[in-house]
């Protein structure tokens, strides 16, 4: 081949992204440096060719019958395996690159491999897209989780690694950050280490057909047996959206490390983080024994436990103190209290933990204890269970053949004050659930400070008898206080034993609040014409909130609290305790991005508390609220607070509203309607559209006719769950055709509303 066919084919292999077959050029330039070498591989994930770029220690060459451990590279935006594209922001890779604080070095003083993954995620026939993985916008089916799998059983079967967890990391630079902590949360039962440079904290993520919004700080609980460690720069302009962090993990990830250097948006401190990923290697932590895992895929691995649900909307599947004897399971629209999802079915198969073809007695609890189904599972020839059930929330047991108590917290409530405020005294009632087949004697419930600042006043409850398959509440009085101000969130534990000698360790945690004043200039939006700020610095005018639009938060209307500040209406994040706000699992939270504003991914949260119709009239409510503003340093956001206290009067004259519909694939309509009284009717109009009927070599006999049929939440007639909200039915002896939807909707009070703008579907032959 010519020299010039050489410089042809480097041009075609880096615009298609790809090389044809793996290509190694040792980059060292004596025997004491690491040598760097390019490759690539097939890819059945990705359906193509795959580059990377390895860096091997300078004893790897020598001693061929050495293995070591792996740490695996994630770049940030406008960057690719090999370096930058262009000018780079952070060159790190060789030489004096990084002021010498680079990959080659720490390589060559280290016996351990780098391995850097190339992000690009289009095909070779798009456009070059800068923003790798697959994250911020979501524009392709290809998911970067699924591939870093396959990409590890690569590198392990071609390369002289420690194939094992505890010798397996991930590292990387801004959306390389990002993934460093997703993966680590995705894969703790993959990786035991953990290292994050500056990287984002929100984006969009998840399956192309329903992205959802994902935040590390809520995903705390996923890391528990990985160290975890983030470095960011005094200069760097996401240190802002660092610190809402902070204020999550730094409370209740007791091994999460952070470090600032005097740098601005590098791989600042690059050796010291490479230490401590060392330093994990030889320390790992032990694997938990009852884990919590939340996931926005609909199905997953984690720990060996299979996890299959019929999701198809933006959500995140949860299971917590997760063990031998059982889990507790629930599918939400969004973290930490959004919308259960019971209509979404749910498969687990355990780990192969269990006896092999034994039978076991399944225990499936739930409305926090009130109903209760039992059935007999046996396990596989391997020792795994398959149990079945549902996105509500449940409280899953397995018994084997004696009969034994089984504890968990049922439920927690705050007596004393509409939200667990700083720096005082927090009063705490707790329900137990014995989810066992035998009675339980002699209870005591000790709880046990796990954040720092915590101070439990008075924390230990007794419970003489709690019969199997029942609740009852710990007597006595639960006090504790929070001293530490600044943070968002603090953990405890709740130690639990009975006179035989059992024992459960359960976990909770407490949503705080600092002490904020009273705002006064505020209004409130019922469906009123408002302009109010949008991604920052924008002023839109459109109806806001849900109601008779009188600015009176009536019975029945679902609201948004608007604060004025600079003269301006700011949306607010409000939140309450208050138990005729958000009934009948009717949270509603809208995300206004500020990615426009300052491109880096996160955005504010406004909610739209729905207010009960009964007993809700001449009655008040207090809330927290918060706002963002735009701060006058480059990715600075600040953060107002306060609390409002609303007053509720008036009648309930507010229709039910729909918030979403969509077709199943199992020929189910489904459409959420929320109202703060009940639904009474929900009926659905489908009407042939012959204009989105006309497709090429495509003739229908005729156009059918326009039918109409009563949607219902009674978990019958193709309804998948009773009373979560969701209307469905599913369609028979129907021809294909594309029909126009309208909708009319009726709650218990007569309130009525229709909708003929929700589009077209396309009905499938059915039977």
């Amino acid at each position: 081949m010519t020299s010039i066919q050489d410089a042809l084919r480097v041009i075609c292999v880096f615009l298609a992204g790809t090389v044809i077959a793996s290509v190694q050029s040792a980059d060292a330039k004596s025997s004491d440096e690491a040598a760097i070498s390019d490759g690539s591989h097939y890819s059945t994930v990705f359906a193509g060719h795959r580059n990377y770029r390895i860096f091997t220690p300078p004893s790897y060459a020598t001693q061929t019958s050495k293995r070591y451990p792996v740490i695996y590279f994630f770049h940030g935006w406008n960057q690719r395996y090999f370096g930058s594209m262009g000018k780079g922001y952070a060159d790190y890779d060789k030489g004096d690159q990084n002021g010498g604080d680079n990959i080659q070095n720490f390589v060559s003083k280290n016996d351990v491999i780098v391995v850097k993954v190339d992000g690009l995620n289009t095909f070779s026939i798009d456009p070059q897209n800068l923003s790798p993985y697959n994250v911020s916008t979501v524009t392709t089916f290809r998911q970067f989780p699924t591939y870093f799998k396959e990409f590890v059983r690569y590198i392990d079967s071609h390369y002289r690694t420690i194939p094992d967890r505890e010798h397996r990391a991930v590292s990387g630079l801004s959306m390389g950050g990002f993934m460093t902590f997703w993966l680590a949360a995705k894969y703790p039962d993959m990786i035991s280490a953990a290292g994050n440079f500056c990287g984002s904290t929100e984006f969009m993520a998840g399956p192309l057909e329903f992205p959802t919004e994902y935040a590390h700080a809520e995903m705390f609980d996923n890391v528990r047996g990985v160290s975890v460690r983030m470095h960011n720069g005094t200069r760097d302009r996401l240190r802002f959206y660092h610190q809402d962090f902070n204020r999550y993990w730094l409370n209740v990830v007791p091994q999460y490390e952070f470090q600032a250097y005097d740098a601005s948006h590098t791989t600042c401190g690059l050796h010291d983080m490479f230490t401590f990923i060392m330093d994990a290697f030889e320390s790992p932590l032990p694997v938990p024994s009852q884990w919590d895992h939340i996931d926005i895929y609909p199905s997953f691995e984690v720990w060996d436990y299979q996890v299959e649900t019929n999701r198809a909307r933006a959500g995140f599947t949860i299971l917590e103190n997760v063990n031998r004897d059982g889990f507790k399971v629930a599918v939400q629209n969004f973290l930490p209290d959004g919308q259960r999802m019971p209509h979404v079915s749910v498969t687990i198969k355990t780990a192969p933990i269990y006896m092999a073809d034994q039978r076991y007695r399944i225990t499936d609890v739930t409305d926090n204890g009130m109903t209760h189904r039992t059935s007999n599972v046996t396990s596989d020839a391997e020792g795994r269970l398959t149990i079945v059930t549902d996105g509500g929330l449940h409280h899953i047991a397995i018994n084997g053949q004696d009969p034994l108590p089984n504890l968990c917290i049922s439920q927690w409530t705050i007596d004393n004050m509409p939200w667990a405020e700083t720096d005082k005294e927090i009063h705490l009632s707790i329900d137990l659930l014995n989810k066992g087949t035998a009675d339980a004697n002699a209870i005591t419930g000790t709880i046990i400070p796990i954040s720092e600042g915590l101070e439990v006043l008075q924390g230990t409850g007794t419970l003489q008898n709690l019969r199997s398959l029942s609740v009852d509440q710990l007597e006595g009085s639960l006090t504790v206080k929070n001293n530490k101000r600044g943070i968002e969130i603090a953990k405890f534990g709740l130690q639990l034993k009975d006179e035989s000698g059992h024992q459960w360790q359960e976990e909770f945690e407490l949503r705080l609040k600092d002490p904020v004043p009273e705002i006064n200039d505020f209004e409130i939006a019922d469906g009123r014409l408002v302009t109010v700020v949008q991604a920052a610095v924008e002023s839109v005018s459109g109806i806001v909130g849900v109601g008779n639009g009188d600015g009176i938060a009536n019975p029945g209307e679902a609201i948004v609290i608007l604060v004025k500040d600079d003269g301006k209406y700011l949306r607010t994040n409000a939140s309450t305790l208050h138990p005729k706000i958000n009934a009948d699992n009717n949270h509603i939270r809208v995300s206004d991005s500020w990615q426009e504003f300052d491109h880096i991914g996160g955005s504010s949260k406004y909610t739209q508390p729905v207010i009960a119709s009964k007993e809700s009239a001449g009655k008040s409510a207090w809330f927290y609220v918060e706002y963002w503003l735009p701060g006058k340093i480059s990715g600075q956001h600040l953060i107002k607070k306060g609390k409002v206290r609303i007053d509720i009067t008036g009648q309930d004259k507010t229709p039910p509203q729909l918030q979403w519909i969509q077709m199943s694939t199992d020929d189910r309509i489904e459409a959420r309607v929320y109202d703060g009284a009940g639904v009474d009717k929900v009926t659905l109009t489908l009407v042939p559209n012959t204009e989105k009927s006309t497709i090429p070599h495509v003739q229908w006999d005729a156009a059918p006719e326009t039918f109409e049929v009563e949607l219902v939440d009674t978990g019958t007639d193709g309804d998948a769950a009773k009373g979560d909200g969701v209307f469905s039915r599913k369609i028979k002896n129907r021809p294909s055709y594309f029909f126009d939807l309208k909708v009319k909707m009726v709650d218990e009070r007569g309130n009525s509303q229709s909708d003929d703008s929700l589009g077209t579907i396309f009905l499938k032959n059915t039977q």
